[in-house]
C-alpha cells in the first residue's frame, strides 16, 4: 500500500471514532440535564407545597412560588397545577403538580430513528394545611 492510502484510512477511522465519542459526550450531557431538571422540579413542588401549607396563601401565590423555585427550567403558569386543601383536614392536603417536556440536545439524532421531540417529566408534592391560622381558626 502507498503512504497516501494509509493516510486516508487513518482519516476515516478518526472521523468514525470522533463521531462516536461526541455522541457519547452529548448523551452524557443530556442525561445530566435530565436528572438536574427532575431534581429541580421535585424541589420546586416540595417547596411550593410547604409554602401552601399556610391557609392564607392563594393558588396563584403557591403557583408563582413553585415557578420561582424551579430555577433554570423556564416553567410557565400552565406547567404548574395547585389543588388547595382544606385547613385542619389531613385527608385534604394542598397538592402541587408540575409537568414539563424535556427536550434533549440530541433530539435531532432521535428523530432519525423515529424518536419523539420531548420527554414528559413530572413532579408532585402534597402537604397538610395547618389549622389555627385566622382564616381557619376553630
Amino acid at each position: 500500500m502507498t503512504r497516501a492510502r494509509w493516510s486516508g484510512q487513518a482519516t476515516v477511522e478518526f472521523a468514525a471514532g470522533l463521531t462516536m465519542f461526541l455522541l457519547l459526550i452529548v448523551g452524557a450531557l443530556d442525561l445530566g440535564r435530565g436528572v438536574w431538571i427532575s431534581n429541580s422540579m421535585d424541589h420546586a413542588a416540595r417547596e411550593a407545597a410547604r409554602y401552601g401549607s399556610i391557609p392564607t396563601r392563594t393558588r396563584d401565590e403557591i403557583r408563582n412560588h413553585a415557578i420561582q423555585r424551579a430555577t433554570g427550567i423556564g416553567l410557565a403558569i400552565a406547567n404548574v397545577s395547585v389543588t388547595r386543601g382544606i385547613c385542619g383536614d389531613p385527608s385534604s392536603p394542598v397538592v402541587v403538580t408540575i409537568a414539563y417536556s424535556f427536550t434533549p440536545i440530541a433530539s435531532g439524532f432521535a428523530a432519525l430513528w423515529g424518536g419523539g421531540s420531548g420527554i414528559a417529566m413530572g413532579a408532585s408534592s402534597s402537604m397538610y394545611v395547618e389549622r389555627g391560622v385566622p382564616p381557619c381558626a376553630l
